[in-house]
């Protein structure tokens, strides 16, 4: 298992996240991103049992897009990640406080929050359980965690293996399956509410990025900034288009992995037993 000054190494500071000011193309990824957070948003909505006015933090926000959905709806939100730039991007973009750091070292008093998220952070923490346990304290006695992880025991690893997408090395530590997940829960004093393997946002992009990882957004990105290129525009739009045709012609496949309980992802809440 790597330390910390080891993990620390594979986020430099501009990995993910740059402020700079909005073009189309970035206009029109807001957009997909808002879409593709729908099923997110509808997760939670259920958490919440159709309520508002509910106190929601979510750990490992990145630029708070999800957030930012939710305080439109009435939620209050807050976030917290170790990306100072990211906290930036969320304040910005989407009007959202972001605590920079860990969890543990958030310190949120004890019973702050309705709901606490984690979407595709658990596999990037080395002590899953000091994370529940801190979940578990600033949680309200009625309170639920919403988490997400890629799965395991997927369709999709039994066919991509080490050059599945969801592995993403060396950033994700710990590799999940639902069962897995499920019986860490159990022994943080949670027992499972609800399991939903389809996820609109992340199945069928990660089968494709698996498929053709130089047309993988994100990655390219992070290329692009570690090496200081750039592509031009007409490369970056044509790659772009070719991602997103290929993963709506892959959703049918997504579907079908999900239904047989295989997806590529599990996301589930759990409530104190």
């Amino acid at each position: 298992m790597p330390d910390d000054e080891e993990i620390a190494g594979f986020y430099p500071t501009p990995y993910w996240w740059n402020s700079s000011g909005p073009g189309l193309l970035k206009k029109l990824e807001a957009v997909y991103r808002r879409v593709a957070l729908r099923g997110h948003v509808s997760f939670i909505g259920r958490a919440a049992g159709g309520r508002a006015d509910l106190d929601l933090l979510d750990v490992g926000c990145g630029s708070a897009s999800l957030l930012g959905l939710m305080k439109r709806r009435g939620f209050r939100v807050m976030g917290v990640d170790f990306s100072s730039e990211a906290a930036k991007v969320a304040k910005l973009e989407n009007g959202v406080q972001v605590v920079v750091g860990s969890l543990e070292e958030a310190a949120f008093p004890d019973r702050s929050f309705d709901i606490v998220t984690l979407f595709h952070v658990m596999e990037h923490v080395t002590n899953p359980r000091d994370v529940l346990k801190e979940v578990a304290r600033i949680l309200k006695p009625d309170g639920s965690v919403v988490l997400q992880v890629p799965n395991i025991d997927s369709w999709q690893f039994g066919m991509f293996g080490a050059k599945w997408y969801g592995l993403d090395i060396p950033r994700h530590v710990i590799d999940y399956s639902k069962d897995a997940m499920l019986r860490l829960l159990l022994d943080a004093g949670f027992a499972a509410h609800r399991i939903r393997h389809f996820n609109l946002r992340d199945n069928a992009p990660a089968f494709v990025s698996s498929l053709f990882p130089s047309l993988d957004p994100v990655s390219r990105a992070v290329r692009h900034r570690k090496h200081n290129v750039s592509e031009s525009a007409v490369v970056a739009w044509a790659r772009h288009l070719a991602y997103l045709l290929l993963v709506i012609c892959s959703y049918p496949l997504a579907i079908l992995e999900s239904a047989c309980g295989r997806g590529a992802t599990v996301m589930i809440e759990g409530r104190r037993k």
